[in-house]
């Protein structure tokens, strides 16, 4: 073989090592991005869905309104209670939460459910307990002041809440639940129920204060008993 075709073996050679190495440190940059965008992933699941088993399972169905006339200044309070409610029992990273606007009852009467029917749910949704609930009363009461010169406006909220174990088929719990607020005891129905409008206001913050009130003593009726 002649010193030039020696010469042009090597080059060639040195050019194809060159680019092989080039393709190599490639080929190990792209896999360290893909693992650590896995890692990445795999660690945001798990910070934002903390695992939770079967027992921790709640469904906040719809509430009932006993008396729908008193709330016609409020955005849709049968679904937005207990959306609230569930919102902050999801906060506490202790159950798994879902909601349904659907009342707990099969013809739409306020009737306590049945063993069978809470079973149905329970499987149908895969939770444990099943949490339904009565909007009962948003009267406004007027106390004259000053001999009768000017008056104090008072409204109340009042929820009774039920927290069935829909497995046993049995009622754990149930509370009555209140608040007031006075002042100003309207909130509007162009105010989304929970947004910055409604939480503004006197009547809309008692509200949302009665729903953690709701959210704490389900938090405190379902823990773990050791």
């Amino acid at each position: 073989m002649s010193a030039l075709h020696s010469e042009f073996i090597k080059k060639v050679c040195s050019v194809s090592h060159s680019r092989l190495v080039a393709l190599c440190v490639w080929l190990g940059f792209v896999c360290c991005v893909i693992f650590s965008s896995q890692v990445r992933a795999e660690t945001q699941v798990q910070t934002m869905v903390p695992a939770r088993d079967a027992d921790r399972s709640i469904l906040l169905t719809g509430f009932a309104v006993n008396k729908p006339a008193q709330f016609s200044d409020v955005d849709d309070i049968a679904q937005g209670f207990p959306r609230e409610v569930a919102r902050v029992l999801e906060q506490t990273q202790q159950f798994g939460v879902r909601t349904i606007p659907d009342l707990l009852s099969m013809d739409w009467q306020l009737n306590p459910p049945t063993m069978g029917f809470l079973a149905q749910v329970a499987k149908n949704f895969g939770v444990r307990y099943v949490i339904s609930g009565d909007i009962r009363n948003a009267g406004i009461r007027n106390t004259p002041v000053l001999f009768g010169l000017w008056s104090k406006k008072t409204r109340a909220i009042e929820v009774e809440l039920n927290v069935f174990d829909a497995k046993a088929g049995v009622l754990v719990a149930k509370y009555r639940l209140s608040g007031t607020a006075e002042g100003d005891v309207t909130i509007g129905r162009q105010h989304v129920f929970g947004g910055d409008g409604f939480a503004a206001s006197a009547y809309g913050k008692a509200i949302l204060e009665l729903a953690q009130k709701a959210a704490q003593s389900i938090t405190i009726q379902l823990a773990p008993h050791q």
